[in-house]
């Protein structure tokens, strides 16, 4: 027993340095630029906190890549981390943080967080929320949890979970965080990133309709029915020539 703990402790302390893999990165777009940067910091943090960075990417093109850490360097399909990013021109729009070993989550969405913020987060503020999220899978692994995205850039970063279990009838369990990255130009990189479930944090504002119809444009998605109590066609119009029975 106490030799497979201390095998167990000596792996930890060598996950950072058994997947340092030269990542091949496109960079001709400032947003690919931009994602290589960021990766980058996303895999310090990473190896700071006892995890194996990025070594692996899977697809990289201009609107959306797909990378993750796998066992060997460079692999060709993904395991038990998979990370897309959706990027536009010249920023990045979404993440998409998948992990099937949900102890590892943690320390894996924090660092898809701060690497947003540099000195500007801690780290215990980056790995609150995503920890959380853990224990309560962890907790009630058969029931599901998914928090509604906002898919639109706003001015702040924001942060959504998912739980998803046995979603492939394979016995594996999936945990989730999407990160939306705020507008090019719009942040100056202060508040937190918040998740949506924690009382007190942000959240969009409701927007206000007004029951009648504002011009052109139903508020109600069509679903409604439009009763005339003037015949139709009217009697002296064009149309009333014709039988239409």
């Amino acid at each position: 027993m106490v030799k497979r703990i201390l095998c167990a402790a000596l792996a930890l302390m060598l996950l950072p340095a058994l997947a340092t893999a030269e990542l091949k990165w496109r960079e001709d777009t400032p947003a690919m630029t931009l994602l290589k940067e960021y990766i980058e910091t996303v895999n310090k943090l990473l190896a700071e906190h006892g995890e194996y960075p990025v070594n692996s990417i899977f697809s990289n093109f201009s609107a959306e890549s797909v990378m993750g850490i796998t066992a060997e360097d460079n692999a060709e399909i993904p395991e038990t981390v998979e990370i897309t990013v959706r990027t536009f021109h010249d920023s990045m729009n979404s993440l998409e943080l998948r992990v099937s070993e949900i102890e590892r989550f943690p320390v894996l969405a924090a660092a898809m967080i701060k690497a947003l913020y540099g000195d500007g987060m801690t780290w215990e503020d980056a790995i609150r929320v995503p920890t959380e999220r853990a224990k309560k899978a962890l907790k009630d692994p058969g029931n599901s949890f998914r928090e509604p995205v906002d898919e639109m850039n706003g001015t702040i970063p924001r942060t959504y979970y998912a739980y998803d279990p046995d979603p492939y009838h394979n016995g594996i369990h999936w945990i989730q965080l999407t990160l939306i990255f705020p507008r090019a130009g719009t942040w100056d990189g202060e508040g937190l990133v918040l998740g949506t479930q924690d009382e007190g944090l942000y959240k969009a504002p409701e927007e206000e309709y007004d029951p009648d119809y504002e011009g052109f444009f139903s508020q109600d998605d069509y679903t409604h029915l439009e009763v005339f109590a003037t015949a139709t066609p009217e009697p002296d119009s064009a149309a009333a020539e014709y039988d239409f029975r």
